[in-house]
């Protein structure tokens, strides 16, 4: 009369868990793909040092002439766009990078090497480590001598 099926909670979490999986791949297939060609990745690599920390920013086929810095308080906007005429100012890259307040902003440097952007960021002066100086106390006052 009946079928002989058994029940398996086990088995329904894993049907409920492969109809997830089967949602989560239909959307992100479905979504439009960047091309590389209109927007370089936006990883950057940071390295640091006692002085300085320098941030390495891939922008290949980039002319260094379109890239443009703007220092805003602590944020640091890169922009890279299309000179006017050439594609009517389409913009190729943007970041904005929240800079951490011992770091100093105002001296900052720039250098394009090989479709590599290079900042260089230096530390404030104020939180570098210094070294203090100890004086000797006891070369100031005549020693004692027994007798």
């Amino acid at each position: 009369m009946f079928g002989s099926t058994r029940w398996s909670p086990f088995e329904e979490v894993l049907n409920f868990q492969r109809e997830v999986d089967r949602v989560f791949s239909q959307y992100w297939n479905d979504l439009p793909t960047r091309t590389a060609a209109t927007l370089p990745s936006s990883s950057f690599q940071v390295n640091r040092t006692a002085d300085a920390w320098r941030i390495d920013i891939p922008l290949p086929g980039i002319d260094p002439k379109q890239v443009k810095l703007e220092v805003a308080g602590n944020t640091l906007s890169i922009r890279a766009e299309h000179a006017e005429g050439e594609a009517d100012g389409r913009l190729l890259y943007e970041q904005t990078l929240t800079v951490p307040q011992f770091l100093d902003l105002e001296k900052i440097s720039a250098a394009h090497r090989h479709g590599l952007l290079q900042l260089t960021l230096p530390v404030r002066e104020s939180v570098k480590p210094r070294q203090i100086q100890i004086e000797n106390a006891s070369s100031d006052k005549k020693q004692l001598t027994a007798v």
